[in-house]
């Protein structure tokens, strides 16, 4: 059989691919000991494979952690973020609300005072044209005016100045304004300007200013005047004193001795005027700064057109002289016999309230007319 042809397409093995049989010099290392160490690489290999996804595992944990607390934090800060946010938010709104509040009522204001003006333009419109109506239908409007201010200035001067003269004067001016306006229909306002100059020139006129200097010269005397002093005036010494050599005169020579003897002793004086105590230095200052005071005062109520405090003041001034003032003095004399004159001045009270020709007057220059009493009274 060993010498059979292979068969078609089948080779046979060479003799070295045969296995031969064990020999006792070959060594075949065991087989035991080679899996023990693929065991053990093995095994170191799942070690450190395992130790890298425990750390892996604590790194993801930790990264986690991070994370996690990382969200907390912008967490919060976001809530905190959205709570200032809103109420940031919430105050603006606070302060746009107001400020429209605001905006409306500057734009009532705005459109009130548009109103007003526009209504004081229409009003000031109708003014002028008033005005040009008046000017046209009176030319004479400005005599009209003009009269009108003279008779308020003829008030001032007769209620503020007590000077009726000056005020009747005025008012007569006041008439002629009006007499050249040659209108009729004005009849009715001359009347009554008679009517206030005849009240004013029945006051009795006062020369205020030269009364005043009068005073003004009287006590400008004062200190020239000398006091009354008690001893001045001795009487004359008289021959009968003188005593007789004859015996026979023996009677009336022992009277004349008992007279000179009593005289000695006491002194006995006739005197007219009132006993008055002398007067120091301070005394004599005072009584003269009070007579002075009261002229003063006989001043303040001649402005005053005051009748009463003028008269009590001289009447006191003129007792204080006589009773502390020498009256022989000439000076003396010369103050007396001006406040003499002085004390009969008489002021009369101004009964004029007011004039009738005012209210026309008002008319006359508002209206260009004099208004009848039913349409004033419309």
């Amino acid at each position: 059989m060993d010498n059979e042809k292979p068969q078609d397409g089948m080779s046979l093995p060479a003799t070295s691919d045969v296995p031969q049989p064990e020999t006792a010099t070959t060594k075949v290392p065991p087989a035991p000991k080679a899996s023990g160490q693929r065991q053990t690489g093995s095994s170191l290999t799942l070690r450190l494979v395992l130790l890298f996804a425990l750390v892996l595992a604590l790194l993801a944990c930790s990264a986690s952690g991070y994370l996690y607390w990382q969200l907390l934090q912008q967490s919060q800060q976001l809530t905190t973020s959205t709570a200032a946010m809103q109420q940031a938010l919430q105050t603006p709104a606070q302060g746009i609300k107001q400020l429209d509040a605001q905006l409306r009522q500057a734009e009532q204001k705005d459109s009130t005072q548009q109103t007003t003006i526009e209504q004081l333009q229409q009003n000031q419109l109708q003014l002028q044209d008033k005005i040009a109506t008046l000017a046209q239908r009176h030319p004479n409007h400005w005599l009209a005016a003009e009269a009108e201010y003279l008779v308020r200035i003829a008030g001032r001067k007769l209620w503020l100045e007590k000077d009726p003269q000056t005020a009747a004067g005025l008012l007569q001016a006041a008439d002629e304004r009006i007499a050249a306006m040659q209108e009729p229909s004005l009849t009715p306002l001359r009347k009554a300007l008679a009517q206030d100059i005849a009240k004013v020139q029945e006051i009795k006129n006062v020369d205020i200013a030269g009364t005043v200097f009068t005073l003004d010269g009287i006590i400008g005397k004062l200190d020239k005047m000398p006091l009354h002093q008690l001893g001045e005036a001795e009487q004359t010494p008289t021959d009968d004193k003188q005593m007789s050599a004859s015996v026979a005169d023996w009677k009336s020579n022992l009277a004349k001795t008992w007279k000179a003897l009593t005289e000695d002793f006491f002194t006995i004086r006739k005197i007219n005027t009132d006993i008055t105590p002398l007067l120091s230095p301070k005394q004599e200052w005072y009584l003269e700064e009070n007579i002075r005071n009261k002229l003063l005062q006989a001043q303040l109520a001649l402005y005053q057109y005051n009748a009463l405090n003028y008269r009590q003041s001289i009447t006191m001034a003129r007792k204080w002289i006589q009773q502390y003032y020498d009256l022989e003095d000439e000076h003396t004399q010369e103050v007396l016999q001006a406040l003499d004159a002085l004390a009969n001045l008489t002021l009369d009270p101004i009964n004029v309230q007011q004039f009738q020709a005012s209210a026309q007057l008002k008319q006359l220059v508002t209206y260009g007319r004099l208004i009848p009493a039913t349409e004033a009274e419309q």
